[in-house]
């Protein structure tokens, strides 16, 4: 049996019997990992105090034969990105973050941009250089775009006009078509959203410029919820069903 080890992070675990973990960490080299770490909850000297929700760790697995899962061997903490764990609001918006990957993404498969995205969420949100809200923003547009669900905020999806071209301050958005709406075509939309025209000029600039660059913008309160509102909810739309974590988190926001 082959071992292997990566760089992860800790996005859900869950007692398996008396003694085990399931984990499902986000890894460099192998995208999602679900791996099962036995006597976890027993043996102080091998993983005390590391196998925390949202840590950078390193880890050493043994592939198991067959489908069986990996079995964890060793784990050493890279960053513990402990004050997101001491902080209920950043705890609420990690949480979130992890749902999404661990629901959207398949398992064992690549997903370096993800991988790196959410470290650098995850390090900004445990030092507080950036508001949490904005780093939810930020998080969930270029996931969005990585994952090839990318919401289209550069023309009406349905008649194509230029979103610069669309007279107003606030403009529409069709959850179902993933996209803004002019005026004349928002009148025939059920499942539709209002944004600010700046909001949407902000979101195109965090699709298509690196996170360096990106992490310089500005927003207003009101035009940083609006962005929320818009991208949970379109999340929702698409996973059919509304996460337990958002739901926490819209609950003590």
């Amino acid at each position: 049996m082959s071992v292997f080890s990566t760089p992860a992070i800790l996005l859900r675990r869950t007692s398996y019997g008396d003694y085990d973990l399931i984990i499902t960490f986000l890894t460099l080299e192998k995208g999602k990992l679900t791996v099962i770490a036995k006597n976890a909850k027993k043996s102080r000297k091998r993983f005390s105090g590391v196998l925390e929700l949202f840590s950078l760790l390193h880890l050493v697995c043994r592939a198991s034969r067959g489908r069986g899962m990996p079995v964890l061997q060793e784990a050493t903490i890279e960053d513990p990105f402990s004050d997101i764990r001491g902080n209920i609001m950043k705890t609420a918006y990690a949480s979130y973050w992890a749902e999404l990957i661990t629901f959207w993404l398949e398992e064992e498969k690549t997903q370096a941009r993800i991988y790196h995205l959410l470290r650098y969420c995850l390090a900004a949100l445990d030092e507080g250089v950036i508001d949490a809200g904005v780093l939810s923003v930020i998080f969930q547009i270029r996931f969005l775009t990585i994952a090839g669900l990318s919401p289209d905020f550069s023309q009406c999806s349905k008649c194509r006009v230029d979103t610069d071209l669309i007279a107003g301050s606030r403009l529409a958005f069709e959850l179902a078509k993933g996209g803004i709406l002019c005026q004349r075509c928002a009148s025939k939309s059920a499942s539709r959203l209002n944004i600010s025209k700046g909001m949407v000029k902000q979101l195109l600039w965090i699709q298509n410029n690196d996170l360096k660059t990106v992490r310089r913008l500005k927003f207003n309160r009101p035009d940083l919820k609006d962005g929320l509102v818009l991208l949970e909810a379109f999340v929702m739309y698409h996973l059919g069903r509304e996460p337990k974590s958002l739901k926490f988190l819209n609950s003590i926001r």
